[in-house]
């Protein structure tokens, strides 16, 4: 008698632990699902509780300084919607949303913001800002700056100096991505890798002609 109680116990245990089980899964799933992600969880204010004020430049900081696109001379807002930080970090896509699970699945950001020693930066350590610089770069660069081309049409694009006019011929020349260029645009500058968007030094060209 007291082995069939055993028995039922066990099997609504496993029963209770398969249903948990598929229900982390399925809201998992629907975190995780693209549109839900974009409009739901990814708004900036949960950014904000990892990247905090320090991360950003205090007079070009996108959400809350400055708008991007930009606002007119009268300070009316363009036709456009406000770009916020999903906008630039999350392409569009279903499977695109894994790069917003990594922001939560990772603690390194935080880390970085409780330990940030100058004596940590000797040897290969790298804090946590510049890594993550690094891995959006190349990002955009491996897929041609997506989230810069969801707004941003190259042929559209007219820049107000003859600086800016012939840095964009060229690129289109070269056919390089926006990230080439653009690569402290909104964010506390980092500096670029010696190797970053497939660059080799010249000290690494001299290592390999010997």
């Amino acid at each position: 008698m007291e082995d069939g109680k055993v028995m039922k116990l066990l099997s609504s245990n496993k029963a209770a632990t398969a249903a948990g089980i598929v229900a982390i899964v399925v809201i998992g799933m629907a975190l995780v699902f693209e549109p839900v992600t974009r409009n739901v969880v990814a708004q900036d204010g949960l950014c904000s509780y990892c990247h905090v004020e320090q991360e950003y430049l205090a007079d070009t900081r996108l959400s809350y300084s400055q708008h991007h696109p930009p606002a007119q001379e009268d300070g009316a807002l363009p036709d456009a919607e406000q770009a916020r930080c999903v906008d630039c970090h999350l392409p569009r896509g279903l499977f695109s949303a894994v790069d917003a699970w990594a922001h939560f699945a990772s603690l390194t950001d935080l880390f970085g913001h409780v330990r940030y020693r100058t004596a940590e930066r000797a040897g290969n350590w790298i804090p946590p800002r510049q890594a993550a610089a690094y891995r959006v770069r190349d990002r955009l660069y491996e897929y041609d700056s997506p989230t810069c081309r969801s707004c941003h049409v190259m042929a559209e694009i007219e820049p107000k100096r003859e600086r800016g006019v012939n840095a964009h011929q060229k690129a289109v020349d070269e056919q390089k991505t926006c990230i080439e260029c653009h690569y402290n645009e909104k964010h506390r500058p980092v500096d670029l890798r010696d190797d970053a968007f497939g660059r080799v030094d010249d000290k690494k060209l001299a290592k390999l002609a010997d």
